[in-house]
């Protein structure tokens, strides 16, 4: 089956869209909310800085995986394959950054807390 160029870039647009969404939304809303902690963090009143150290480990944790589930859904319902590819390998970057970046970051804080 011969696609035209128009559909072959649509897909391209859905893959990546699937793909940099969920990424970028959450992984952008734990490092906005960091940066704003470093430099504001003495200006901050108990109830903003709560906030923001909340927005800090949910964006990553909980941001990137909802959204991730909610365009796989998405493309899976609507047939929009690429949509679907480009979650599905969202997904997997995930639980990439989780066993090799959070995971040693847990262990390392449970382990020397209080220690070093």
């Amino acid at each position: 089956m011969v696609e035209s160029q128009d559909d072959f870039w649509e897909n391209i647009n859905h893959y990546w869209f699937g793909l940099g969404v969920p990424i970028c939304f959450g992984l952008g809303a734990s490092i906005v909310s960091l940066f704003i902690l470093i430099s504001m963090s003495e200006n901050l009143e108990n109830s903003a800085l709560l906030f923001l150290a909340t927005l800090l480990h949910m964006g990553h944790a909980v941001a990137w995986p909802a959204l991730a589930s909610f365009f796989f859904l998405r493309g899976k319902k609507s047939e929009k394959l690429s949509l679907a590819n480009g979650a599905k390998l969202s997904l997997k970057l995930y639980a990439v950054w989780l066993v090799f970046i959070i995971a040693p970051f847990v262990w390392f804080a449970s382990t020397f807390n209080g220690i070093v």
